[in-house]
């Protein structure tokens, strides 16, 4: 059992089909195959249905997935912890960022970058829940996210601080001016909402369902920026958190009046027991100079 094997095995499980799975690597169809085909001999099971053009996981397939996982990891992290003893100087960076929190990623990777120039970096964007599966499946180094709910105890975090939400309009909207609004108030108001997944929506889900509250809700999109771009034209609205719109002075943020208040934390978040890269480590430095500062 080889190490590229247990990659090509991964990527095939991933994808779901070997000519996708064998042009992501970068390899023939035929290397792929022929790669699968003797790892499953070795193991004398196979981990693969072949159902036309697809390939779907067996059982054993699934049961063996994480053990390749694992195995992959502690190859990487081995490989990493050598280059971590010659500073950092070279490497990859995968960080995974929710959409309400690129202000504060954009201001600490810049920061990061001068320091750090020989690191490449690799984002990526998504929900809470999209990025916490991510770390789960080990494709990002740490998340930079609000708490989604439910989450385990299989993560480590840092604190980074806690966000109200807000009831968002744009400064020529009818209801700019109000002071406060009510959680009912917001039955009778056209809101662009995030999508299911979302910590901020989770929040909002929560406390509405609480007090039997349905919100208006015109439309979903899984994008904040977009969102965003949408209430600039003055006739929607939508609730986020401040540190979603701090780079946006023609948005205003109204506080909504609830039993409880409405509040998001956000966190670093780290896979616990996992060797932990240097440039990981610096960057949630950069990240937390950058909350400190403001």
């Amino acid at each position: 059992m080889e190490l590229r094997q247990l990659k090509y095995f991964e990527k095939a499980c991933e994808l779901k089909k070997f000519s996708e799975a064998s042009r992501m690597l970068n390899i023939s169809q035929s290397t792929l195959s022929q790669q699968i085909k003797q790892l499953e001999d070795e193991l004398n099971v196979l981990l693969f249905d072949r159902i036309g053009k697809r390939i779907i996981p067996t059982e054993a397939g699934m049961a063996f997935l994480p053990f390749a996982r694992n195995s992959i990891l502690e190859a990487e992290n081995g490989k990493q912890i050598i280059k971590d003893l010659n500073g950092i100087t070279t490497g990859v960076l995968n960080i995974g960022v929710t959409y309400s929190l690129s202000h504060l990623f954009r201001c600490s990777i810049t920061e990061f970058k001068k320091a750090y120039p020989g690191i490449k970096v690799i984002t990526n964007f998504g929900t809470s829940k999209e990025q916490i599966k991510l770390l789960e499946d080990k494709h990002v180094d740490c998340v930079l996210s609000f708490e989604p709910e439910e989450i385990d105890d299989e993560y480590e975090k840092i604190k980074l601080f806690s966000s109200k939400l807000y009831f968002i309009v744009h400064e020529s909207h009818p209801l700019a001016n109000l002071s406060s609004i009510s959680l009912k108030k917001l039955q009778d108001t056209d809101l662009i909402l995030p999508a299911v997944g979302f910590a901020t929506r989770m929040k909002t889900d929560e406390e509405c369902c609480k007090y039997n509250i349905k919100p208006n809700i015109i439309m979903e999109i899984n994008d904040v920026q977009t969102i965003i771009h949408l209430i600039r034209n003055g006739n929607w609205s939508t609730i986020l958190t401040r540190a979603a719109i701090k780079d946006e002075p023609d948005l205003k943020a109204i506080p909504i009046l609830s039993a409880e208040t409405l509040t998001s934390q956000a966190y670093l978040f780290w896979p616990k027991e996992s060797y932990r890269k240097k440039s990981a480590t610096e960057f949630a430095r950069f990240v937390q100079k950058t909350v400190r500062n403001g």
